[in-house]
């Protein structure tokens, strides 16, 4: 096995206790030292004056000048005599049968596959830190950390056209190859500097295959500490090192068609990867419109089934109350009646005459129209506001997450009175827990466009009742229906509250002698 490093003695001795506790133990290791300080090296490989490893089975090559990663990993590679040849990073570790579980599994897999060039195993991100101590800097692992879903694919060999496409993934870490395999292609591009192991299994992967093992032996350790980078800090990895040059690197890394000796082929390779792109385009647009239309299907089925599930527990639950014997209203607490009566007159606007559905279940967007003349007011963007409106049981219900610093409940009075008019509001609320709210005259003013604002004037306040209906009667003044533009009556909903469900009973609007 390789591992390569340079000036970072706080790693090496976990990397060589993770190589020394492997259950096979017939392996060797050329531990490479790229330009570092050889002797602060030497005095990372041992322990209280022992090597980590056994001499016999251990060897620092040491390159002087430093000659880059990928050289360093290939200089490695050659002085190997070993059939395997694995890339463990020197601040990164294994599990204890990862050698084990992978050399039977290239013993299982080979039978039937003649091109096997080598196996890899799961890997397992570990987000750690530095933290200081009496005895000098030490690693905490502190928890897992998330991976790309690219490296957690199920199918069983590695993809050549995935993982060029950063579609399918692995590190170093993971992989035991044929060293012969690994020589014969090149070993690592010695001008890459990053991104260099992309660039060689894009070459390597073509001829050979690779088969993934279902198990996570391989741990790829992360520091979290992040500084703004303007060098190559040792102890971050290279993926937290802007320094290096990823554009670059991640597109030389891909590989490449040469079609400029033969112009006819060229032709053909353009013209099939057109068809395909198109072909791919068309699978793609067809799916996403099917998922877009069983998305809108379910999400109107889900708030069906939902008013009609709220609609049977309701009925449920008035069967089993009128079967339990009533006990004797408290006299401080008198029954309330189920509907006040409604006053009679010249009616400007009910909202059960209007023209809509007997049943309605909808969403409701903050400032758009619903029940031809209601909005509703946000001081921000809401979420999951929901509406139901039932004429045979004189129910107007909002569904409100969370009504914030500002909630309020519009009612348009455009146009509902001739000069010199005014209206009187009836309006019937209910709720199971009481609450406080306020209602107000509202009308925009300003020069136009933007600068518009609303002004709210005439606040009330008021009561809904705990079990009961709260009757509120508001006179809507002549005079200022006359000097308003786009007069709105509001019912400003109690702040800052949690799921907040706000019932009407009923809302009529009456023309009435000026006021």
């Amino acid at each position: 096995m390789v591992i390569r490093t340079k000036d970072r003695p706080l790693f090496v001795p976990r990397a060589l206790r993770s190589v020394l506790d492997q259950s096979f133990q017939d392996w060797h290791v050329v531990l490479v030292n790229d330009g570092g300080d050889v002797d602060l090296l030497r005095t990372a490989t041992c322990t209280n004056g022992h090597a980590i490893l056994p001499p016999e089975k251990f060897e620092i090559l040491d390159l002087q000048p430093g000659r880059g990663r990928s050289a360093a990993f290939n200089a490695g590679a050659r002085a190997l005599q070993t059939e395997f040849i694995t890339c463990l990073d020197d601040d990164d570790t294994w599990a204890p049968d990862f050698l084990s579980s992978l050399l039977a599994f290239h013993s299982d897999t080979t039978a039937f596959v003649p091109c096997l060039g080598g196996v890899a195993a799961r890997v397992t991100a570990l987000r750690e830190e530095i933290i200081e101590t009496a005895l000098g800097p030490q690693l905490k692992i502190i928890g897992e950390d998330s991976l790309p879903r690219s490296f957690a694919r199920g199918e069983f060999f590695l993809n050549p056209l995935a993982y060029a496409c950063f579609r399918q993934d692995v590190y170093p870490v993971q992989w035991m190859l044929s060293r012969d395999a690994v020589l014969g292609c090149g070993g690592f591009p010695e001008d890459f500097d990053v991104m260099e192991d992309r660039a060689f299994l894009n070459r390597f992967l073509p001829r050979w295959r690779v088969a993934i093992l279902d198990a996570p032996l391989a741990f790829h350790h992360r520091r979290t500490q992040r500084v703004k980078d303007f060098g190559r800090d040792v102890t971050l990895n290279t993926l937290d090192n802007p320094s290096y040059d990823w554009r670059l690197f991640s597109d030389l890394a891909r590989p490449g068609i040469n079609l400029a000796r033969d112009s006819r082929k060229a032709e053909i390779v353009r013209s099939i990867a057109a068809d395909l792109l198109a072909e791919l385009n068309y699978e793609t647009s067809a799916i996403w419109q099917k998922v877009d239309g069983d998305v809108l299907g379910l999400r109107t089925q889900m708030i069906q089934d939902f008013a009609d599930l709220r609609l049977r527990i309701e009925e449920a639950q008035e069967n089993v109350a009128s079967q339990l014997p009533r006990i004797p209203e408290h006299p401080k607490h008198p029954p309330q009646p189920i509907l006040p009566v409604l006053p009679e007159g010249d009616v400007a606007f009910d909202i059960w005459e209007i023209p809509a559905p007997d049943e309605l279940c909808a969403h409701v967007t903050p400032g758009v129209t619903f029940v031809e003349r209601l909005t509703l007011s946000f001081q921000s963007a809401g979420a999951g506001l929901l509406m139901r409106y039932a004429r045979p049981e004189t129910r107007l219900e909002l569904q409100v997450p969370r009504t914030g610093g500002w909630t309020a409940l519009e009612i348009s009075l455009e146009g509902l009175a001739p000069a010199g008019m005014s209206l009187q509001c009836h309006l019937q609320v209910a709720a199971r827990e009481g609450y406080l709210f306020e209602t107000a005259l509202n009308q925009r003013f300003g020069g136009g466009g933007e600068a518009d604002r609303h002004h709210l004037s005439d606040y009330d306040v008021h009561r809904c009742p705990d079990g009961g209906i709260g009757v509120i009667e508001r006179i809507i003044p002549a005079a200022w229906l006359a000097g308003a533009r786009e007069p709105k009556f509001s019912i400003i909903l109690p702040r800052e509250a949690l799921n907040f469900q706000f019932l009407c009973r009923h809302l009529r609007l009456l023309r009435v002698a000026p006021i």
